[in-house]
């Protein structure tokens, strides 16, 4: 479901819309762009707040955005319904053909790259660099022989996209508590006795569509992960295989919420809650882990947690891999990995929301985190498994 309004989810439309722009163009200014020309579906809904086929991307594309340093976005894309038939334009948007570069005769491009610089004519940017945030060789080529100065555009949008606004934290917030209700119903599913995983996964995805969250980006990964040497094949999604009595089981679930934000958290569970031995050891290991990194995850430079678990990590915590952004994407500027480089080191902002990950298989333990000043607001406060805690 594609939500028109989020206030029902404590969110203020306008101002979701205008910070987000002002931090893209603040980002803009401070990398010399005159505009940005975004192809990427995420990219163009974070600028606009508007969607259309998020599968489609710069290979194959039926809308861009123009995004001048000051002033308001511009939104190409082709007419459909009643603009289609009465060869109207909608308020704010510019009609044009489908670009399906190297699917169509190479005028298409050039088309493309014509109107592309009618558009930054028009906003009065002609001549000044020009970001571009995802988009094929070709396409850039046919825009630089227009002598439009084409550059890297990436980093200004990810620079505005790795610190949250107050309703992007809310909309995640809403995402995160909400997902805690699937998780009890896997949790119950677990404890009537041996089940598919195929069985577990559509429970969490049919539970959490009818409360709004957005079809078309399901990412639901629960399995069994005590046979995870056994499996058929690497991707751990869910199969008919069938969980069995003291099995552990991750739960991951990242279907996107209203508004196109996710939620990262992991939690692990045991079939019957009747853990081994070995498994509850397991478990007891990546809990204290858990604990040990939480307090590490504050602003500035990431030095203190790095030591805990990158390459040259002197005094590593056992099961730390490290920790990704979450917002319109679930993997998501920042990114620090196990076993990184020291090179790979970044710093934490205030208002990041992090998922740092526990990877101490059999066992996985996931928070979604904000980065406060004071340390990490905890967002997944839904429970660790208490029948795998060690008293």
């Amino acid at each position: 479901m594609f939500h028109v309004d989020l206030t029902p989810f404590g969110v203020d439309m306008d101002r979701l819309k205008n910070d987000r722009l002002a931090r893209l163009q603040a980002a803009m200014a401070s990398h010399g762009l005159g505009a940005l020309l975004l192809t990427d579906p995420l990219n163009i809904r974070y600028a606009t707040n508007s969607v259309l086929w998020l599968n489609m991307r710069a290979t194959g594309i039926q809308r861009f955005a123009i995004v001048p340093a000051k002033g308001t976005p511009h939104i190409y894309e082709r007419p459909f319904g009643r603009s289609r038939a009465e060869g109207t334009e909608k308020p704010g948007i510019h009609a044009l053909n489908s670009f399906m570069f190297e699917m169509r005769p190479p005028v298409a491009t050039e088309h493309f790259s014509a109107q592309v610089l009618e558009g930054l004519s028009d906003l009065g940017v002609a001549g000044e660099p020009l970001g571009v945030d995802s988009l094929n060789l070709g396409a850039v080529e046919s825009l630089r022989k227009r002598e439009i100065n084409v550059v890297d555009g990436l980093p200004s949008v990810l620079q505005a996209r790795r610190v949250k606004t107050v309703d992007e934290i809310q909309l995640i917030r809403w995402t995160t508590q909400t997902k805690f209700g699937g998780y009890d119903m896997v949790r119950a599913a677990l404890n009537e006795g041996p089940v598919a995983e195929e069985r577990l996964n559509m429970l969490m995805l049919n539970y959490l569509l009818d409360r709004g969250f957005e079809a078309g980006s399901e990412f639901i990964v629960i399995y069994d992960s005590s046979h995870e040497a056994e499996r058929p094949h690497q991707e751990p999604m869910g199969t008919d295989l069938v969980v069995t009595e003291g099995d552990l089981v991750i739960v991951d679930a990242t279907v996107a919420g209203p508004g196109g934000y996710y939620s990262d958290f992991a939690r692990t569970y045991s079939l019957g809650n009747k853990p081994s031995d070995g498994h509850r050891a397991r478990y007891a290991e990546a809990y204290a882990t858990l604990q040990a990194a939480l307090p590490l995850v504050k602003p500035g430079p990431c030095t203190e947690i790095f030591d805990r678990f990158g390459r040259h990590a002197t005094a590593r915590l056992p099961g730390l891999d490290g920790f990704h952004g979450v917002g319109m994407s679930v993997y998501e500027t920042p990114w620090l990995r196990g076993w990184d480089p020291l090179e790979y080191e970044v710093t934490l902002e205030e208002d990041m929301i992090l998922s740092l990950e526990i990877n101490h298989y059999p066992v996985k333990l996931e928070h979604i985190v904000r980065v406060t000043a004071s340390g990490p607001e905890i967002l997944s406060t839904y429970p660790i498994e208490p029948e795998l805690v060690s008293a």
